[in-house]
């Protein structure tokens, strides 16, 4: 889910760029504003996002797709083995950058990006245990999930082609997750009336325990979200080269 952030964050910097269609606004280096230039610039490019923006790798913010993602975890309060399908994110295009702090020189980025409204669904294949509530079964799963802030702060590193162009790669990058709100549905469809009753179960101490459940997960949502941050994030970096990011 929070992924699909990485796309508002990754066009902070690449909104500038030369190879972005002319229609698009650019910030200079030069510009005491940058940083609420390039808010506004990402403004503009809202409606594109929708879409995706093939010319530089930018995949669709709406709905946001991620095909397969695999988790398995061993920890005292979660311990789970899952398998998730047809992810899809809907809502993403509604991002709000609430704040916005870039060093052209260090290469880093602090931001706060807010999402209004996230609806997920995916297929999912899943086996383990949340605190003493067993998660067993195939199905299908669906989320609301509500004033979602995440920090970001990002670091990136130059690499050089092998003719010589310089490019800016994602070397770390973490986010911090906030939920203001969240309900979540498991339908069970294997056809085992005992997972039926495990899925209700399940759903139901998740609504009715947000808090404890969101400190247990919210670890690994960020760190998952980080590794798909980087795979999204850099191909679109590889796409410009740095001194077309950054205008003079």
């Amino acid at each position: 889910m929070t992924a699909l952030l990485l796309i508002g964050a990754t066009l902070v910097l690449a909104v500038s760029a030369k190879k972005l269609p002319d229609s698009f606004p650019q910030c200079k280096r030069s510009d005491p504003n940058f940083d609420k230039c390039v808010i506004n610039a990402v403004e503009v490019v809202r409606p594109q996002l929708i879409k995706g923006i093939p010319k530089i790798r930018v995949p669709a913010a709406d709905p946001f797709v991620i095909p397969e993602l695999n988790i398995n975890r061993d920890q005292p309060n979660l311990k789970i083995k899952a398998n998730l399908k047809n992810i899809v994110a809907k809502g993403g295009s509604a991002f709000k950058i609430q704040r916005l702090k870039t060093d052209l020189n260090k290469l880093t980025l602090e931001a706060q990006v807010v999402l209004p409204k996230i609806q997920v669904t995916c297929d999912y294949d899943v086996d383990g245990r949340l605190l003493v509530v067993p998660l067993k079964g195939v199905g299908i799963f669906k989320g609301n999930f509500t004033n979602i802030i995440v920090d970001i702060k990002g670091v990136g590193e130059m690499v050089k082609s092998k003719k010589g162009t310089e490019y800016v790669q994602i070397k770390t990058i973490k986010l911090k997750l906030k939920m203001g709100a969240e309900s979540v549905k498991f339908k069970n469809t294997d056809n085992n009336a005992n997972n039926d009753l495990i899925a209700t179960t399940a759903a139901n101490f998740v609504n009715q325990n947000r808090d404890q459940v969101f400190e247990i997960v919210t670890p690994i949502a960020e760190e998952t979200a980080e590794a798909i941050a980087k795979q999204i994030g850099n191909p679109i970096f590889r796409a410009i080269p740095f001194s077309e990011i950054v205008l003079d």
